[in-house]
């Protein structure tokens, strides 16, 4: 296949990846709920290559299940899989913080301060595309302090473990949590900005460990 062909392939490929995420996101497609490649093309007027390895792609971050004659289902979520990653998040975020906290950018942190600041009263029903917004605030905090450490598998590692976690997030939110976490948030930045490394790794284990609680909490109570 031509070069260029082959780019306008993966492009397409990220299109379908990116558009069928989104859809699982917010809610357009639920967890537990099947579908077959062919809908999945006639909705994203996309061929069956680019829509293949979407799946394929979406199926190896664990966000869809392919059974073969079956169809693809979206995944649902298990309290086991909520426990393993917010373990795996609380052994990695603040080793990685207290590694990094004297190379993160006291304007980003500054920056990221005043965004948080900025939504502090916000609140959001439980519907995906108005939760939605506020979600994305807050894995942008989490991503871009990993990302400071400047390794590409710590980073990809937590994309994944994001995506998968927003499964349950979007599903069933509640605007009071968003707050709290809100507040800690900037509670940690203003350590980091503080340089206090103990007291930043401190509020992020405590952070994190309220995070687990909650999201236990909101999938026992989800309608899926």
């Amino acid at each position: 296949m031509p070069r260029i062909a082959t780019e306008k392939q993966k492009c397409l490929s990220r299109v379908a990846y990116d558009r069928i995420k989104v859809m699982i996101l917010q809610k357009e497609l639920m967890p537990g709920q099947f579908i077959n490649e062919l809908q999945l093309q006639e909705i994203l007027e996309l061929g069956r290559t680019p829509v293949r390895e979407a799946v394929l792609a979406l199926a190896q971050d664990r966000l869809v299940t392919i059974h073969p004659r079956k169809g693809i289902e979206v995944t649902r979520p298990t309290p086991k899989d909520v426990h393993d990653i917010f373990e795996i998040r609380g052994i990695m975020e603040p080793a990685i913080l207290r590694q990094c906290c004297g190379m993160v950018d006291p304007q980003w942190a500054v920056d990221m301060r005043a965004l948080l600041q900025g939504h502090a009263d916000d609140t959001a029903s439980n519907a995906g595309e108005t939760a939605a917004p506020l979600i994305d605030l807050d894995n942008r905090f989490h991503l871009e302090l990993v990302d400071v450490f400047h390794n590409q598998y710590a980073s990809n590692l937590m994309r994944s473990l994001v995506d998968f976690l927003n499964l349950i997030l979007v599903t069933a939110w509640r605007a009071d949590r968003y707050q709290i976490s809100n507040r800690e948030h900037i509670d940690i930045l203003d350590a980091i900005l503080e340089k206090d490394v103990d007291r930043a790794c401190r509020l992020m284990e405590e952070h994190i460990q309220l995070s687990y609680q909650e999201a236990i909490h909101t999938m026992m109570h989800a309608s899926f």
